[in-house]
């Protein structure tokens, strides 16, 4: 986690106490290649973020939760020491920022891929008819059942889910916490339907790693966007990871990714890029030939770019 440097005088975030609090999503155009900088979409902060922040300032972990949770790491991973104490409540994207890339269109199936608590996954619940969600931890994946939501204890890179296709699937900090992340997305683009969507969160810098039981091991495969940069590890990812597998870029965009504080942090921020892409579709005519045009297109104009500030 790299902590930032710039303040925010915003209430929530002085309510907060705190003064690294960054909230980045702008992107400098210079270093983006024409292809991302013609399909950026610049998120803003809204009311759903605002509501986060001050549940978070609410609700910040004492003494005691955050010496639990410490004991329980020592015999387990983060995630099941976070589901079993109901800690570290996380937020991405509220749904209004998720219209922006993923418009008015309805999926009739959503894959939430690595979905946690649900608390994520709750913001894109009104862009599908139907939700499915994968999750290895047990004490996640009860209370994603609590929400009502099919939950399947499998890793998708080391299994399959049997006769399952999906018109949406989330992968949403995800592939930085496997072992074999370019595994991983190729069984997502083979579970997508033609004019699929896949959606990506991932944190950059991009340093991986997984969970064994408590301890934390480097992954099996590497994606290769180790750029320092943002909007250069950004380009990596796609031209190197996505592009060979035929997926076509529909959108790129940048947000925070937080967490509530505990008695270190008043707040956890990670520096995301979102990217939404299409699975081409199938054209008859051309004995099967994938389509390569995206079908969604932002409703506004996608070249917010102010010049985010320096982070190296």
């Amino acid at each position: 986690m790299s902590p930032a440097a710039t303040p925010d005088a915003s209430p929530s975030a002085s309510a907060l106490q705190v003064p690294d609090l960054k909230l980045r999503y702008a992107a400098d155009v210079a270093h983006l290649s024409p292809q991302l900088a013609s399909r950026f979409v610049a998120f803003k902060r809204d009311a759903g973020t605002d509501a986060f922040l001050a549940e978070a300032a609410r609700g910040r972990h004492g003494w005691l939760r955050t010496t639990a949770h410490r004991v329980l790491r020592l015999f387990m991973s983060d995630f099941d020491a976070n589901g079993m104490l109901d800690m570290y409540s996380l937020f991405l994207a509220s749904s209004e920022q998720w219209r922006a890339v993923l418009g008015a269109r309805q999926a009739e199936r959503l894959l939430d891929v690595g979905a946690g608590s649900g608390k994520v996954t709750q913001a894109l619940m009104p862009f599908a008819k139907q939700i499915a969600a994968t999750e290895l931890s047990p004490p996640m994946a009860r209370r994603l059942r609590r929400m009502g939501i099919e939950c399947h204890e499998i890793d998708l890179a080391e299994r399959d889910l049997p006769d399952a296709r999906f018109d949406l699937i989330a992968c949403l900090n995800v592939l930085d916490r496997t072992a074999r992340p370019r595994q991983l997305l190729r069984r997502l683009v083979a579970l997508l339907e033609p004019n699929g969507r896949l959606v990506l969160a991932l944190a950059l810098p991009y340093r991986p790693f997984y969970y064994v039981g408590a301890s934390t091991p480097d992954p099996l495969e590497r994606l290769a966007c180790n750029d320092v940069r943002w909007e250069r590890a950004v380009g990596q990812l796609v031209e190197r990871e996505l592009e060979p597998l035929g997926l076509v870029l529909s959108s790129v965009s940048r947000a925070p990714y937080l967490s509530f504080g505990d008695t270190q942090r008043g707040l956890y921020e990670l520096d995301d890029a979102i990217l939404v892409l299409e699975s081409p579709a199938r054209d008859s005519t051309k004995g099967g030939a994938p389509t390569l045009e995206p079908t969604f297109n932002p409703p506004f104009s996608v070249l917010s770019l102010a010049a985010s500030p320096g982070r190296h």
